[in-house]
Parts: structure tokens; sequence; C-alpha cells
């Protein structure tokens, strides 16, 4: 079911004169994904900002896009870059393509039992272990002739949109895969030696984080809060913005201006997500 809500946000007069005329709203439509992120930004910029409206809805992303594209919202948060046939139907139906911004990044730690030997995969090792193709953890370098036990959060989930779209094609976990909610994941592989799981960056006892390699010639990478929010790990994405040529720039500006600034980026760190570095964000 569509989760939705609506945040009162305000535009100052001082900082955005184009948008302080009585009733006027930005409409702003996002990824179920980050209703909680957007949430956590509406509600710090209207505690500095209490005087228009902004009015955020979620939905799928692909629903997203189309919002834009059908002149339905001013601005949107989604998940991942936009897709060609996406771009193609805004710049068909808006006369150009919609100004997209980075806002966040997403990324996720894949685990394994501290007694597992196995420290480094590759892409497609992960996605033959979630798919069902291997199943024993000595087709892995270092691995035990053991059974692959695998956890993973549902795909309706930040992290489980992630992994499935980023490493698994979009193609979905295999029949097998157990999937469990929120912390219970890092609980489960905790507890059984011969597990596999991913979600939250969040150390625990008795679990390690696999290094990732892209590719086997890659250097395998570590996940840390700098290694996703530089890019470097693998399993990482930015988190973008896509804004309708004809909504007022000036709104859009404040807005992004703020969400791109430390305290919207703690914001997004407060929300399991992790903060853009200063380089990639415009000098405030």
């Amino acid at each position: 079911m569509k989760k939705t809500f609506a945040a009162l946000v305000a535009l100052t007069a001082t900082i955005v004169p184009l948008a302080t005329a009585a009733g006027q709203t930005l409409t702003v439509r996002v990824s179920d994904t980050l209703l909680g992120l957007n949430q956590k930004w509406a509600e710090g910029y209207q505690a500095g900002h209490p005087a228009a409206v902004i009015q955020v809805t979620g939905g799928s992303t692909a629903a997203v896009f189309a919002t834009l594209a059908e002149s339905k919202a001013d601005l949107i948060f989604v998940s991942r870059a936009i897709r060609y046939k996406e771009a193609q139907a805004c710049e068909v139906a808006l006369g150009r393509r919609p100004a997209d911004a980075k806002v966040a990044v997403s990324g996720l730690a894949v685990y394994v039992n501290t007694n597992n030997p196995v420290r480094v995969v590759t892409y497609d090792e992960l996605e033959d272990i979630f798919r069902g193709k291997t199943q024993n953890w000595k087709e892995l370098a270092g691995g035990r002739d053991q059974t692959i036990t695998v956890y993973a959060p549902a795909t309706n989930s930040v992290t489980g949109e992630l992994f499935n779209e980023e490493v698994l094609n979009g193609r979905g976990f295999a029949a097998g895969v157990r999937l469990l909610a929120g912390q219970a994941v890092v609980k489960a592989v905790a507890a059984d030696p011969q597990g596999i799981g991913f979600g939250a960056l969040t150390p625990a006892e008795a679990v390690q984080f696999l290094s990732i390699k892209r590719a086997r010639s890659s250097t395998p990478v570590t996940p840390t809060a700098d290694s996703i929010a530089r890019r470097i790990y693998p399993v990482s994405r930015y988190v973008y913005s896509y804004a309708s040529p004809a909504a007022s720039p000036a709104a859009i500006q404040a807005y992004l201006g703020w969400i791109r600034s430390d305290a919207g980026q703690q914001a997004a760190k407060d929300a399991g997500f992790f903060a853009l570095p200063a380089t990639s964000r415009p000098s405030q």
C-alpha cells in the first residue's frame, strides 16, 4: 500500500521572494523508500522557515518520475538516477531534461559471522548467493564446506531496494532467502556461522563486514562511512532530486540549498543515509 505523508514547510520572504504568496505550494513527490528521509528534511526546514507550504507524497520510483513528466510535481526525490525512457518522456512533455542534483548517498554493508573465513566477494558471487546459484561456502575463496544460509531485508526497504537493483539487476531474491525486518538480519547472521546478509553499516558483535569487488580484477573495498559517502565502495549510489522547468527556481534553490547544507546532510545521516562529501556540494 502506498504510504503518504504531508509536511508543511516554509520559505521566508527574505530568501525566496517568489514563494511568499499566500497559499503557494511546492509539490514534492518521492520514492517510497525516501519517505522517512524527506520527513526529516521537511521537519528540519520547517523549524527555520515557517511561512509557506511544501507537500510531500510517496510512490514507486517509476511513478514519481511519471508525475514529473505529467507536470504533477515541482520537485521529486528518487533513489536512483533517471533512466533513458524517463528522461525522454520528461523532455517531450516539458521541453527539456529536468535539472538534477545529488542530495545524499545510499549504501549498505554485507555481513558474515566472525567465524566465517571468507573476507572478500565479488558482485557476481553476491548475485549468485542471493539468487540461489551458489549454496555452499566452499565455492568462494577461503570458504568451508558448509551450506550458505541467506538473510535479507525486503526489497521495499532502503537497503533491500539498493541491493536488488544494484547487485541483482532487479531480479529479486531466490525463494530460499529468509526475509527479515530491521536489525533482525544482523542478529541472525551473528547467531549463524553459515549465514550471510546485508543491511545498515552498523557494527555488531559476532559479525564482520565483507570487502566487495566490482569484478575479480578490482581492488576489494571495505564499507565505511567515508568509502560509501565518496562512492568508492561498490554497493552505494546517490539519492537524486529532479526539478520541473515550470517550478519556481528560487523556491527550488532555497529548499535544495538547505538540504545540501550541513544541517540538511546531518538530517540525512539521522535517517540512515550518508552525507555528500563537501566537494560534492555547492558552497553555502
